[in-house]
């Protein structure tokens, strides 16, 4: 059974989106098993002459108190929900600080507020070595869960992906999409069929073995709905966009790479295009808790 999202940090950044996550954060928490939500800010690291530090000692403490207890105030207002809070405001990188943080804090989840597809530096960076689930929000969006889309190519990382939203949504009604995105080889020329008959093939095989997958899952209440779409051009990630708008969906839900070590400092090239490409669905990017357990404070070590 996939584990719970017990401890969530939600990032703000001081901007009008940070009452949107507020209010997000206590969405989720009431069907994730949360346990404790810490709203982290991080102040740019800037250079200050020693001189002006020399005489204003307490300058940083004091502007660091400041934005925390105004933060402070905001959670209070917005969060009504009865999960154990704390507002955590650093100096310093911004991505190393938060990463840092959701690694010593074990965490399960890092929020993230996702503005516009040309702002998705940061949003990949910190997604690309989170040690724990990522969910990328963008602005104005009140977090549902009725609708759900799951691309799937049967690997480790779909079935990660399914467990987590089963266990998500195990007391709703949810209609979960399950897409394949699949392929007509360059070799079908030589199976005497056209085109078209080989690309009906591949649709039938992946039709059954979603059908087989939806079969194995332990669903509750919710609804699982196959659908297959066929990739003419290699741009799988804008296959699974279209889909996912067409059928008006609340949320994307994608698994991170992570099976070695080597795999896990990265969460993959469709997933990296899918946070690019992607500025109008909240994005959940499912990684394997532990599987960078190690590396990650290499990482930082060296940044």
């Amino acid at each position: 059974m996939t584990a719970p999202l017990e401890k969530i940090i939600v990032c703000l950044d001081h901007s009008k989106l940070d009452r949107d996550l507020i209010q997000n954060a206590c969405r989720i928490s009431k069907i994730a098993g949360t346990k404790e939500i810490t709203f982290l800010n991080v102040i740019k690291e800037f250079n200050m002459p020693d001189a002006v530090l020399k005489e204003f000692p307490d300058l940083m403490d004091k502007a660091l108190e400041e934005r925390r207890t105004e933060l402070q105030e905001l959670v209070t207002k917005h969060f009504d929900c009865d999960v154990p809070t704390k507002t955590v405001v650093f100096q310093g990188s911004i991505s190393k600080e938060i990463l840092k943080y959701a690694n010593d804090e074990k965490s399960d989840l890092i929020i993230f507020g996702k503005k516009k597809t040309t702002d998705s530096v940061l949003s990949t960076r910190v997604a690309r070595r989170s040690p724990c689930n990522l969910l990328l929000i963008p602005p104005g969006h009140k977090l549902k869960f009725d609708n759900i889309f799951i691309p799937v190519d049967f690997s480790d990382y779909s079935s990660l992906s399914l467990d987590t939203t089963l266990m998500l949504t195990e007391n709703t009604s949810s209609k979960i999409y399950l897409q394949n995105v699949y392929q007509v080889p360059s070799s079908y020329r030589y199976s005497g069929k056209s085109h078209k008959e080989f690309a009906d093939i591949m649709k039938g095989h992946a039709m059954k073995d979603l059908e087989i997958l939806i079969k194995k899952v332990d669903a509750k209440q919710q609804e699982l709905i196959p659908v297959t779409s066929l990739d003419k051009d290699g741009r799988v990630m804008d296959l699974v966009l279209k889909e996912a708008n067409k059928q008006k969906v609340d949320l994307i839900v994608m698994g991170a790479k992570g099976r070695t070590i080597t795999s896990a400092l990265f969460i993959g090239s469709k997933a990296e295009r899918m946070i690019r490409v992607n500025d109008n669905l909240p994005l959940m990017i499912i990684r394997k808790k532990g599987a960078i357990a190690g590396v990650l404070e290499s990482l930082l070590d060296l940044s």
